[in-house]
């Protein structure tokens, strides 16, 4: 056989992923490999001898014709490409959906009597990701405007009002229909200062610096806003984006600096004759201390918003795993012809946007009080119902001891944040201790006076005083200083959230108490909660934990889901279910060490990261004091644990969110196979 027709027959075209077809200088098909068999239907024998317009016969082939007729031409020298974003040739992905393409003409070498090569590459999933994500950005950018503070305008390149967001409504009291269609300067008092603007926006293409404008609003009263905006272009239409921001409250504020400085200068100049060089240092003094406490307001403002990301971006992701989610489980189930079962996933779907689109509206209203339900408690009572999950928790290393007193008096809290606020003091106490040591519990009445209570932060009277103390590492001053803050910890990524601290300080300061540190570096470490006295005769409640199944006993595999996001939950689940895998719920951190400190049969835990109150991390580490081997899918909103080396140790994976059950479910089955 001749070195050419090797070529042509040679298996490593068939392997390609990609279409090939030979032609020959009649253009006739000569090679017509396993991929377009696959994505045509039809065969190497069926197509062979025959023209690709006889094959395809559709007329949009003749800017494929042409292509090839060029090269031809050109005597096939050199490199012909014709890249085409379009379906030339009816072609079908394996899933049987209709292929985007792009298809390349090149010469064959020399020798090979003239013959050109189509090489056709699959280009559907570039393009549909592409349309994908700019949509997904449209509509970013539509909840930023509805939901922003100031009035935005869409102007068309006549000035007429196209759009109006929900702030333009409030501030200028009209309502949507009553703004669309108008001109944009009927809305202004000194119509020639409009003008002027709107002439430089068309000009330059945005405004060089705010211009400020007088509204007239529907009620007759005017309002001072400053005007920013910016001319852009879709689809070959001119639109202009207006910005109008609330001036009134700076206008006032410099009415009133202006007066204060006539009556500055007023007093000054009365007292200069008695003593210029004193005002002299005054006026200096002043400046100073404003200048500090400017640049103190904007740091506080700055490590503020940069404590917050974190736990905002964790609630985004959530809400995105919900809607990706259920939509993929909608697609499934359709797929599969089981309609009546996608409802449940798309009121879940819904559910999870309505949720994204109000948590801008929440977080202008953000508050670090959490919702309680005060109830009369015994401690004594409280602390022997948790006493065997914080021993377990703590593990074989650590001691623990408790010493409550027999005539403790009764408080009004509620039960649930207080065992919370128990057991994450005994599992940060148990982290500062790595190399084992003493957990002391203790609880006593406390009478303060005034000058007592001071010190607390409380006011007189009596108190119950519960002590956890460890002989850990200790805490240095600075450490200290900002143990209550949100999002502060000194812990490894992935072994801390930073929250457990701040949340214990929220829920003394709800229950009208306090909580103190005392602390020094190797001498271990003493937390002190004080809670008011609770006179009352009602019945006295507290938490006892519900009981657990134990007939982990069978064949089929058993996973363990910790989620508190109940969407993300449910589409867990149903993947789970649908693998034949048995499944276990819980919802939050306590449900899930509960369980897994039983004897419950667990083979796989799949948990998120960022649950409330225990985090995921610390459930997994308090569980495998009893389960060494246990196998752990980290689920996490948080792209960054990703990246850090020392927070996956064995038998642990982790999936970011947000992530499609396809993704899910292969990495359940990877890591259940191994070792299996």
């Amino acid at each position: 056989m001749a070195d050419k027709d090797k070529f042509f027959q040679n298996p490593i075209l068939d392997a390609v992923d990609a279409g090939m077809i030979v032609l020959d200088v009649d253009r006739r098909i000569v090679r017509w490999n396993a991929w377009m068999t696959s994505a045509s239907g039809r065969g190497q024998e069926e197509v062979y001898g025959a023209r690709l317009a006889e094959v395809f016969p559709d007329s949009s082939l003749g800017r494929l014709d042409a292509a090839i007729t060029a090269a031809i031409k050109r005597g096939l020298s050199g490199l012909l490409t014709h890249a085409l974003h379009a379906q030339l040739l009816p072609l079908r992905t394996r899933a049987g959906r209709e292929m985007l393409h792009d298809i390349t003409v090149s010469s064959i070498p020399d020798g090979l009597d003239g013959k050109c090569l189509i090489h056709i590459v699959d280009v559907t999933m570039a393009v549909r990701r592409e349309r994908y994500l700019r949509d997904r950005q449209k509509a970013r950018y539509d909840a930023v405007v509805e939901n922003a503070p100031d009035a935005i305008l869409t102007l068309d390149a006549d000035g007429i009002i196209r759009l109006a967001n929900n702030a333009t409504q409030a501030q200028f009291g009209y309502d949507h229909g009553e703004l669309v269609g108008q001109p944009a300067a009927c809305l202004f008092e000194a119509k020639e200062i409009w003008q002027a603007a709107w002439h430089r926006i068309l000009e330059e293409a945005e405004l060089p610096q705010p211009v400020e404008l007088t509204v007239l609003r529907k009620d007759g009263s005017h309002g001072y806003f400053e005007l920013s905006a910016s001319r852009w272009k879709n689809d070959n239409h001119v639109h202009v984006t207006a910005i109008l921001r609330d001036a009134g409250e700076r206008r006032t504020a410099e009415m009133e600096l202006r007066a204060s400085e006539e009556r500055a200068r007023a007093s000054a100049k009365a007292l200069a004759e008695l003593n210029a060089t004193l005002e002299q240092r005054v006026i200096e003094r002043t400046n100073q201390l404003l200048e500090a406490e400017d640049a103190l307001r904007q740091s506080q403002k700055m490590e503020a918003i940069g404590q917050l990301t974190g736990g905002i971006a964790h609630d985004f992701n959530n809400l995105l795993q919900g809607i990706v989610g259920a939509l993929n489980m909608v697609q499934k189930r359709m797929a599969e012809g089981r309609i009546s079962e996608i409802e449940r996933f798309l009121q879940g779907a819904v559910s999870s946007a309505e949720r994204a689109s109000t948590l801008t509206h929440r977080l202008l209203t953000f508050s670090r009080r959490q919702p309680i339900a005060p109830r009369p408690i015994d401690v004594n009572a409280l602390i022997g119902s948790i006493e065997e999950l914080v021993r377990r928790s703590l593990g074989e290393r650590v001691k623990m001891v408790i010493s409550c007193a027999d005539d403790l008096w009764l408080i009004r809290c509620d039960a649930n944040q207080l065992e919370n606020a128990i057991l994450n003091l005994a599992i940060n106490a148990r982290d500062a201790m790595p190399d084992g040591g003493t957990l002391t519990i203790s609880v006593v009445n406390a009478s303060f006076d005034a000058a007592q209570a001071l010190i607390r932060d409380l006011q007189a009277g009596d108190y119950i005083v519960l002590r956890i103390h460890d002989t850990g590492v200790g805490m240095p001053p600075d450490v200290q200083a900002r143990a209550f803050d949100p999002f502060f910890t000194t812990k490894p990524l992935g072994k801390g959230t930073g929250l457990g601290l701040s949340m214990i300080y929220g829920f003394a300061r709800q229950a009208e108490g306090s909580v103190r540190i005392k602390s020094e570096v190797d001498n271990g470490t003493t937390i002190e909660l004080s809670l008011p006295r609770f006179d009352g005769n009602a019945a006295v409640v507290f938490s006892e934990p519900p009981a657990v199944a134990e007939d982990g006993t069978g064949n089929n595999e058993v996973v363990l889901v910790a989620e508190d996001e109940e969407v993300v939950r449910l589409l867990v689940v149903e993947v789970l279910g649908d693998l034949g895998y048995r499944v276990l719920e819980a919802a939050d951190g306590r449900a899930a060490l509960r369980i897994l400190q039983s004897t419950q049969k667990i083979d796989l835990f799949v948990t998120d990261i960022g649950l409330p109150e225990i985090n995921g991390r610390q459930v997994v580490d308090a569980a495998r004091e009893l389960r060494p081997s246990l196998k752990v899918l980290f689920m996490t909103g948080y792209a960054e644990v990703a990246a850090d080396g020392q927070f996956l140790e064995k038998d642990m994976e982790l999936i970011a969110k947000p992530f499609t059950v396809d993704k899910l479910a292969a990495k359940i089955r990877e890591m259940l196979s191994v070792g299996a």
